[in-house]
C-alpha cells in the first residue's frame, strides 16, 4: 500500500468512528445523593464486641481456667480488628463451640441458642469489615438491605434460646435438639445468598 492509501484507509476510519461514537454534544449532568454513612471502623469495632462477647460469654459456661477463654477472646479480637473478615469469625464460633462442650449441660447447652446471635453477628460484621476499609464510608441503605432477614434470625434464636433456658431446670435436652434443627432450617432458607458476591 502506498502512503496515499494508508491515509485515506485512516481518514475513513476516524470518519466512521466519530459517526458511531463522537456525538458531538456534551455529557449528561449526572446528580450523585448520599445518604446517611457509617465508617468503616465501626464496624470493625463492632466486630471486635461481637467476638468479645461470644467467645467470653462462651468460656463463662465452661470449668475451664478462668483466664484461658478471656486469653482467647483477647487473641480472637485482635485479629479481629486487625484483619478483619470471614475468618477471625468463623474461628471465634469455632472457639466458642468448643468452650460449650466443656460446658456442664453439654452436649445441649441451652446457653448456645443465646450465644447463637452473637455468632451470627459476629459471622455478619465480619463479611462487612473485611468488605470495607476503616476509612471508608458505607451507607446505611445497604446495611438495611438485609436488615430484616438478620433480624428475623436473630430474634428467632433469641426466642428460641429464651423458652429452652427457661426450661433448662428439667430434662429437656430433644426439645433444645429440637430448637437447634429449627434454627439450622431457618438460617438455611434465610441465609442462602451472600451479599453480592458471584457464584
Amino acid at each position: 500500500m502506498t502512503t496515499t492509501a494508508v491515509t485515506a484507509v485512516r481518514t475513513r476510519l476516524r470518519s466512521w468512528w466519530r459517526s458511531r461514537h463522537a456525538t458531538g454534544r456534551p455529557l449528561p449532568v449526572v446528580g450523585v445523593e448520599l445518604g446517611r454513612r457509617l465508617p468503616g471502623w465501626a464496624l470493625r469495632a463492632a466486630l471486635v464486641v461481637a467476638v468479645l462477647v461470644l467467645v467470653v460469654g462462651a468460656g463463662t459456661r465452661t470449668s475451664l481456667v478462668t483466664e484461658l477463654p478471656v486469653v482467647v477472646a483477647l487473641v480472637l479480637a485482635g485479629w479481629s480488628a486487625v484483619r478483619p473478615g470471614p475468618a477471625p469469625a468463623h474461628v471465634a464460633l469455632v472457639a466458642a463451640a468448643l468452650m460449650l462442650l466443656g460446658s456442664t449441660s453439654a452436649p445441649f447447652d441451652p446457653a448456645a441458642l443465646w450465644l447463637a446471635p452473637w455468632g451470627y453477628l459476629a459471622t455478619r460484621l465480619g463479611w462487612w469489615a473485611g468488605h470495607v476499609a476503616p476509612t471508608d464510608r458505607v451507607e446505611l441503605a445497604a446495611l438495611r438491605r438485609t436488615l430484616v432477614r438478620d433480624a428475623v434470625v436473630v430474634v428467632v434464636t433469641l426466642a428460641t434460646g429464651g423458652a429452652a433456658w427457661a426450661l433448662a431446670g428439667r430434662p429437656v435436652p430433644w426439645l433444645v435438639g429440637l430448637g437447634v434443627a429449627a434454627l439450622a432450617a431457618l438460617a438455611w432458607t434465610a441465609v442462602r445468598r451472600d451479599d453480592g458476591e458471584a457464584r
